[in-house]
C-alpha cells in the first residue's frame, strides 16, 4: 500500500507557508461570515485564536469555495444508516486519501511507528480546541483510554481491539501521546483511518469528569438524583463508541467535538440539524476556516420516499442504503433533478449469518450443521437475483473479504452454483423429511419455519428477502418475514434472539488488517451478529457462556496472529488463507453477490466534490473525500 499523499495535504505553522517558487508568504486567516457578529460581540475569539498554531492546510479539489448553505441528507432513523451523513463531519487522528490506500494526516499532525509496531506516537497541534473552546491535549487521549476503555465498570471486558493487543496508552506532553501494545499492532493505522473512523481515540475530560466516579465522589448519588441506576448510567448517556449515539438525543447538544459540525438543537423524530464548529482545525490554502458549508440537515424519511426527494432535488448527496434497482429512474430524470449519479465500488450483496448458538435448543442443532447451510446457499438463485434487483451489475460469488491478496476466485464461487436438487439431497441426509404440505419437519414434529426479521439498512429492498425465500420454500424450508427498524435488530442480536442476521458487510483490507474480528465469530462490525455465548465464554475464560466448536476456537487464534503481522508478509498470506478457508469449510456468512457498485448521488449545486474511488462503510463512506471542502456553488 502506497504511503506517499497524492495530494497536497500540508501542516503549516501559524501565519507561514512556503510557495511552490520557494518563498514565504504570509497566510492570514479569514473568518466564516456567520461568526463575525459573536467575534465582535466579544462572545467568540477571532479566528486566528481559536485554530491551533499549526492547523492543517487543505488544497481543495476544485478550488477556493465560498461559505454558507446547507448540506441536505436524508437517512433512515436514528442508528439507522445515518453512518454515511455522520461521515461529514467525522474526524480522526488519521484518515484514508481519495485513493482508499493512503493514510494522512488529520487531528494528528504526525506520527511515528516503532520497529516492532509496539508502539505509535501521535504528535497532536498546539492549540487544537474543542468545540466548546477547551484545549484538545493528550490528557483527553488517556482519558479516554485509561478512565473509559480500561474503567472495569464501564466496560467488564475491554473493547476490542484494545483488550486483545494490551492497549495503554502514555503522556510525553501536551501535544505527544504514545499508544503501546504488548503485542505487536500492525493496523492501528488502518483502524483509525477507516472502519474505525466512526469512533474516536479521545473524549472531553474537562466535560466528562463530572460525571465520573473517579473525579467526581459525588457522581454515583448525582446519577441517582438524575433518574439514572448509577454513574456508569448517566456517564454512557453521554459517552458512547459510536459517536453517531451521542447525537441521538439532546445529551449531545452539551458533549464537545473536534468534529467539522455540531449539533444545533435537540433531534426530533424527523430530523437533526448541525451547525460549523467554530474551533475546527482545519484552512484552506488562502486561510478560510473550514468548513465552507454552514449546516447539515440530516431529514429521517422511508427508503420508499428517498428516490422522489433525490428527483425533486432535496437531496445533495446519497449513497448509503440506495438500492440499485432505482439506478434507471434516477438516471433517467438526471438531468431535470440537477444532480449526477456515480457509480463507484461500493459492497457485496446482502448476507445471511444462522444463528448457531440460537436459543431454540431444535434450530440451534439445525442451524449448527454445516449441510443445512450448505443447502441454503446451494438453493439460492444468485442469477436471478443479479438480473431482478441488481441490474445485472453484481458477481455471483460468496461473502468475503474485498481486495486482499489470498482470496482466490475458487473461494468466491464456493458453494455458489444454484443446485436445489442438491440442496434438498443435504437436508434430507440431516433427516428433515417433508410433510404433506412440502414443508420439511424438525426433529421435534414442528414444521421447520424461520423467523427472519430484517431491516432494509443491510438487505437493501424488502423484494430481496421475498425472492430468497420463495428459493428456500422451494427446498422445504417455511421462512416467515418481518421487517423491523435496525435499532431493534441490534437489540435483538445482542439478546442472541435472531434467527438470521445480515447486519454484515465483508471487509476490504485496510479493515481485515485493523481488525480480522469482522471475519471470526461473533462477525461483529459494530454490534456482536452470532455466537455470543462462545464470546462469553472467551471472555470470562470459561466461567461463563458456552465452549464454542474448535474450528471457533482456531478462527480466534488465528485472527490473533493475524493483527500482530506485516501486510503482505508470507505469515500473513498464511494466516488470511487459513482464515478463509475455515470460514468456507463452515459457511458461517452466506453470500449472494459481490462487487456490487453503489449509487452515489451528488447534487450539481455542490463544488469541490471528486470522483468516489470506492464508496463502503470501511473507509467510512465520505471520510476519504473531505465534505469539510465541499461548498454550496
Amino acid at each position: 500500500m502506497k504511503r506517499i499523499n497524492k495530494l497536497l495535504i500540508i501542516t503549516i505553522g501559524i501565519l507561514v507557508v512556503t510557495s511552490l517558487v520557494g518563498f514565504a508568504t504570509v497566510l492570514a486567516y479569514n473568518e466564516n461570515p456567520m461568526f463575525a457578529e459573536k467575534v465582535k460581540k466579544g462572545e467568540l475569539p477571532p479566528v486566528e485564536e481559536r485554530l491551533p498554531e499549526e492547523p492543517l492546510v487543505v488544497t481543495p479539489y476544485d478550488g477556493i469555495g465560498t461559505y454558507g448553505g446547507t448540506l441536505r441528507g436524508v437517512s433512515i432513523s436514528y442508528e439507522s444508516g445515518t453512518s454515511e451523513i455522520m461521515s461529514w463531519r467525522q474526524v480522526n487522528m488519521v484518515r484514508f486519501d481519495d485513493d482508499c490506500s493512503t493514510i494522512v494526516p488529520n487531528v494528528a499532525k504526525a506520527w511515528k511507528v516503532n520497529d516492532d509496531y509496539t508502539e505509535v506516537t501521535f504528535t497532536l497541534r498546539k492549540g487544537h480546541r474543542w468545540s466548546d473552546g477547551a484545549p484538545f491535549t493528550a490528557d483527553d487521549v488517556v482519558f479516554w483510554m485509561d478512565d473509559i476503555i480500561l474503567n472495569k465498570e464501564i466496560h467488564k471486558a475491554t473493547p476490542s481491539p484494545w483488550g486483545s493487543v494490551g492497549a495503554s496508552v502514555e503522556k510525553i506532553d501536551d501535544v505527544t501521546v504514545k499508544f503501546k501494545f504488548d503485542k505487536p499492532f500492525t493496523g492501528l493505522l488502518y483502524l483509525l483511518g477507516g472502519g474505525g473512523s466512526y469512533f474516536v481515540p479521545w473524549a472531553p475530560k474537562h466535560f466528562f469528569e463530572q460525571y465520573h466516579i473517579k473525579y467526581n465522589p459525588n457522581a454515583n448519588e448525582e446519577a441517582i438524583k438524575n433518574g439514572f441506576d448509577d454513574w456508569v448510567q448517566q456517564f454512557t448517556s453521554y459517552w458512547n463508541k459510536w459517536k453517531d449515539a451521542i447525537v441521538s438525543s439532546a445529551y449531545g447538544l452539551e458533549v464537545p467535538t473536534l468534529g467539522s459540525h455540531i449539533l444545533l438543537k435537540e433531534p426530533t423524530t424527523m430530523r437533526r440539524v448541525f451547525v460549523a464548529n467554530p474551533y475546527y482545525f482545519k484552512v484552506d490554502t488562502a486561510g478560510n476556516q473550514l468548513p465552507y458549508i454552514d449546516y447539515h440537515d440530516e431529514r429521517f424519511l422511508e427508503k420508499q420516499l428517498w428516490t422522489l426527494e433525490i428527483m425533486n432535488g432535496n437531496v445533495d448527496q446519497k449513497a448509503q442504503n440506495m438500492p440499485l434497482n432505482i439506478y434507471p429512474v434516477l438516471k433517467e430524470a438526471e438531468k431535470k433533478g440537477g444532480y449526477t449519479l456515480q457509480l463507484p465500488l461500493g459492497q457485496v450483496g446482502p448476507t445471511f449469518i444462522f444463528n448457531m448458538t440460537d436459543k431454540d435448543p431444535v434450530l440451534r442443532k439445525i442451524y449448527g450443521d454445516v449441510r443445512f447451510r450448505y443447502a441454503m446457499s446451494l438453493a439460492i438463485n444468485r442469477d436471478e437475483v443479479n438480473e431482478t434487483l441488481f441490474l445485472g451489475l453484481g458477481t455471483p460469488e460468496q461473502a468475503l473479504p474485498q481486495n486482499v491478496p489470498y482470496v482466490t476466485e475458487e473461494d468466491k464461487k464456493f458453494m455458489t452454483e444454484y443446485d436445489p436438487e442438491r440442496a434438498n439431497e443435504l437436508l434430507d441426509e440431516m433427516g428433515l423429511k417433508k410433510g404433506a404440505d412440502g414443508i420439511r419437519m424438525r426433529p421435534d414434529g414442528k414444521p421447520l419455519t424461520i423467523l427472519w426479521e430484517y431491516t432494509l439498512q443491510y438487505v437493501w429492498s424488502s423484494e430481496f428477502p421475498a425472492l430468497i425465500a420463495e428459493y428456500w420454500q422451494d427446498v422445504g424450508v417455511n421462512v416467515l418475514l418481518k421487517e423491523i427498524n435496525t435499532q431493534l435488530t441490534r437489540d435483538k442480536q445482542k439478546s442472541n434472539t435472531l434467527d438470521i442476521s445480515s447486519e454484515w458487510m465483508a471487509p476490504y483490507e485496510p479493515s481485515m488488517i485493523a481488525a480480522p474480528q469482522l471475519f471470526v465469530p461473533p462477525y461483529d462490525s459494530f454490534w456482536p451478529l452470532m455466537g455470543i455465548p462462545w464470546m462469553d465464554w472467551r471472555t470470562s475464560e470459561g466461567k461463563s457462556g458456552e465452549e464454542p466448536p474448535s474450528w471457533v476456537k482456531r478462527l480466534w487464534q488465528l485472527a490473533d496472529e493475524f493483527k500482530t503481522t506485516v501486510p503482505g508478509s508470507e505469515r500473513y498470506m498464511e494466516l488470511g488463507k487459513e482464515i478463509i478457508a475455515i470460514n468456507l469449510q463452515n459457511l458461517v456468512v452466506i453470500g449472494t453477490l459481490g462487487e456490487i457498485p453503489l449509487i452515489t448521488v451528488v447534487n450539481n449545486r455542490l463544488g469541490n466534490v471528486p470522483q468516489w474511488t470506492v464508496n463502503a462503510t470501511y473507509y467510512g463512506y465520505v471520510y476519504p473525500y473531505r465534505a469539510d471542502q465541499w461548498y454550496i456553488k
